[in-house]
């Protein structure tokens, strides 16, 4: 049979266990996960085989990753990795880290098939904890330009003194407007905000300023010859800062040249696009300075709910021992 006192012990330590859990559970931190696509450095030629590799990362330690990875299989060709399994234009993506880490790379080994650009893009990706909590849901792509092998250009011509014809091989090597015909962009454009500079082809560094509600970026370049080859690298999602984005042109001499685009997006509630660094960082500071504002902020207001739901249940708990205690005074007179 329980005693009244220890009856009152256990609603004591109850209410204490659920009040103490209460700030815990407040200041509880949730993770993030992000992932990024390396395509190869090389040309890819058709029937080559080449490597691609992702990396998935978090602010804390990775127990497994979950996901699909969608190919055009027109273009290229699922050959193995260690970590999926599929084909057809679908790879399902299921490991882990072979150590404790926040980082994990998985490659993928792809043939060329025909010459054409082949997308790569990660869908339905889920990063878990150890504990099998959810961290992030990250997407990323990337592009795979596969050419043929380089043909030569001839033409025939005829004299004018004799039936004889020749065959000769001609190399172009730049037209009247002076933009070579092969190894450089001809155009690049971006869907969200303008390039600065207006693109040339012997330009290689531009910036894009887009507003904070831009949360997604394409780019999209041009190159001067068909058997050129082009890749790029970083994600169309743009997070609040600086996102590097970079586009390699190579032609079939192995020549390249690499333009790269910095997107710019605005801090949030600032709906007017940074015009210089110096605004920029500006901007970023008083950012940073107004997110630490907010969340320090959010945390008093956890931590004296928190308190306040503590005292509550010691006054209860009080009340209660009070009362037992008067109980067991009148109890005992009744006895004498």
């Amino acid at each position: 049979m329980i005693t009244k006192t220890k009856l009152v012990k256990r609603i004591f330590s109850s209410l204490l266990t659920a009040a103490l859990a209460v700030p815990m559970t407040a200041l509880t931190a949730h993770a993030t996960g992000e992932a990024f696509f390396y395509p190869p450095k090389n040309p890819v030629m058709t029937d080559q085989q080449f490597e691609v590799s992702v990396t998935f990362s978090a602010d804390s330690e990775i127990g497994s990753v979950q996901a699909n990875i969608a190919y055009d299989d027109s273009v290229i060709e699922f050959v193995s990795s260690d970590n999926a399994s599929g084909g057809g234009g679908v790879l399902t993506v299921n490991g882990f880290p072979d150590t404790p880490s926040s980082e994990v790379d998985f490659s993928f080994t792809f043939k060329g098939l025909s010459a054409g650009n082949a997308n790569i893009s990660l869908q339905s990706c889920q990063i878990y904890s150890p504990d099998s909590e959810l961290i992030g849901s990250p997407t990323a792509y990337c592009v795979i330009t596969v050419g043929s092998d380089k043909v030569e250009t001839k033409t025939e011509t005829e004299t004018t003194t004799t039936t004889e014809k020749t065959t000769t091989t001609t190399t172009k090597t730049a037209p009247s407007n002076g933009i070579p015909d092969k190894g450089v962009l001809t155009a690049l454009t971006v869907d969200n905000g303008e390039l600065s500079p207006a693109f040339a082809y012997n330009v290689y560094n531009y910036t894009v300023n887009v507003d904070n509600s831009v949360t997604n970026v394409e780019i999209e370049g041009t190159t001067a010859s068909p058997s050129d080859y082009i890749w790029y690298t970083g994600t169309s999602e743009c997070q609040v800062g600086e996102n590097v984005r970079t586009i390699t042109v190579t032609d079939v001499d192995g020549n390249a040249a690499t333009y790269t685009v910095t997107i710019i997006r605005a801090s949030g509630g600032d709906e007017q696009q940074t015009q210089t660094a110096q605004k920029k960082n500006s901007s970023d500071t008083s950012s940073a300075v107004s997110k630490n504002a907010n969340v320090m902020d959010q945390y008093k207001k956890m931590l004296n709910t928190a308190l306040a739901i503590v005292l509550i249940v010691l006054v209860i708990a009080l009340v209660v021992i009070i009362i037992w205690i008067r109980g067991k005074i009148k109890g005992g007179k009744k006895d004498k």
